[in-house]
């Protein structure tokens, strides 16, 4: 399906898949870093190491998108244009790189407290029925918590499918019909071609109140998902026990 606005042609397919290419490759990116430091920080590190790593974590979140937009150009497009060579470099690669790191944030710290949110009870009996820390943590705290845990990641995929000009600014102007199968190539998500058609001398806005609509119904979609996931982790932890 093509997207053509001056014939008239208007096919948000290859937008869609784009859109999700780029959500879940930032969200993977997200999750093998933010679980694992939420698990240490959670379970292993001591106060004094947590009071430093989770504020830096969060110190992520109030930089302006296009500072770190430019930040990726500047090195990872570099970087993996001069392994890859022209015209790699501001395409899928890069963008789920600077957007993961992007959502980094939401997703090791929100997984950190629904893990802190596990009763201890539950850990106590876990080590009292002989089971090591490890054990504890990889059959009794991370499954519990895991409605917790999915809620955050499910979080993150939404930031990352709604950011745009970090991957704007990556990506560039890209073909809106074209579906991205390359990792090296370029990308054009429905927020990347909103920006790309606001910035257009035509600005041909009408369909693109579609598109956003769109974009606004699968994020509320997520939204939903959470909330329910949301609920299951109060229902290990309701706010009597905390």
């Amino acid at each position: 399906m093509k997207w053509i606005p001056h014939q008239g042609i208007y096919g948000p397919i290859p937008l869609v898949v784009n859109t999700f290419n780029v959500g879940i490759g930032c969200t993977i990116v997200a999750t093998i870093i933010g679980v694992p430091t939420a698990i240490y920080l959670a379970e292993f590190a001591d106060n004094r190491l947590r009071n430093i790593i989770k504020p830096s974590l969060e110190i992520l979140t109030g930089f302006p998108s296009i500072i770190l937009g430019i930040v990726g150009l500047t090195i990872i497009v570099t970087a993996i244009t001069t392994v890859a060579g022209p015209p790699a470099g501001g395409g899928l690669l890069a963008i789920w790189i600077v957007v993961g790191i992007m959502s980094l944030p939401t997703v090791a710290t929100i997984s950190e407290d629904a893990i802190r949110a596990v009763p201890k009870d539950l850990k106590e009996a876990s080590l009292g029925l002989g089971a090591t820390r490890w054990q504890t943590m990889t059959r009794v705290t991370v499954p519990v918590a895991s409605p917790g845990i999915l809620a955050a990641i499910l979080l993150g995929m939404g930031n990352a499918i709604g950011e745009t000009m970090a991957a704007f600014y990556i990506s560039g102007i890209q073909d809106p019909s074209a579906i991205a199968t390359d990792p090296i190539r370029g990308v054009a998500s429905i927020s990347v071609q909103i920006a790309q058609e606001a910035m257009s001398e035509t600005r041909a806005m009408t369909p693109y109140f579609g598109l956003g609509f769109l974009l606004f119904f699968i994020i509320g979609v997520l939204n939903l998902i959470i909330r329910r996931l949301s609920k299951e982790q109060l229902a290990v932890d309701p706010p009597r026990n905390r």
